[in-house]
């Protein structure tokens, strides 16, 4: 992959340089920005040109995992990032190796930030959203099939009594899960009351 600093008198100069001498498009590049330079005295003494770091843009889904691999490695774990799903805005990747209680950390919580963290650097770099899915030996998955199994017997309860149920207190995430395992029954439905950390799911009979 084609990467290299540059320097000019503000960014976007740097960058456009960068793009020439590698001979490839702006929208092929990210950048980071070093520095991002000062004016001299009158325009002429004393200023400091901006400088970049430059590298040419790959697949979105490789670049994820590379973005990974460096948290994992910054987190000194015997472990390693793969790509299991890759398509258009979502990428999915998950996390093999030892050690793994590290990276989920409790309920899961150093995982999910990992993930926000790897989806907005992705997104900031092409320029577009990008969804990445995170997960570690399939904890994730498991966590959301035992929910679903919750959800299902949940909705039992509240189509034979007919009153509502309130779901203990969960992420954005978990809500969507239970809402998805719920949509095609035909008995019950879901709502969500309340806001912020107050925020809860109920499931209410039809």
């Amino acid at each position: 992959m084609k990467r290299m600093k540059m320097k000019g008198k503000t960014v976007e100069e740097a960058v456009s340089a960068a793009a020439q001498i590698l001979g490839i498009s702006q929208d092929q590049l990210s950048h980071r920005v070093i520095s991002e330079g000062k004016g001299g005295v009158m325009g002429l003494f004393g200023g400091q040109e901006a400088e970049v770091e430059v590298r040419e843009k790959g697949d979105p889904a490789k670049e994820a995992n590379e973005v990974l691999q460096e948290i994992i490695n910054r987190m000194g774990l015997l472990a390693v990032g793969e790509i299991v799903e890759s398509s258009p805005g979502d990428v999915t990747l998950n996390i093999k190796g030892e050690e793994l209680g590290q990276i989920i950390g409790k309920q899961g919580a150093t995982l999910i930030a990992a993930q926000t963290i790897i989806s907005t650097i992705i997104s900031n770099q092409f320029g577009e959203r990008v969804r990445v899915h995170l997960d570690a030996g399939g904890y994730l998955e498991r966590q959301a099939e035992a929910l679903r199994r919750v959800a299902i017997q949940a909705a039992d309860d509240v189509a034979e009594t007919g009153k509502e149920k309130e779901l203990p207190p969960m992420s954005a995430a978990d809500r969507r899960i239970v809402h998805i395992a719920l949509k095609e029954n035909d008995k019950v439905t879901t709502i969500s009351r309340g806001e912020g950390a107050d925020r809860r799911l109920i499931i209410t009979p039809k």
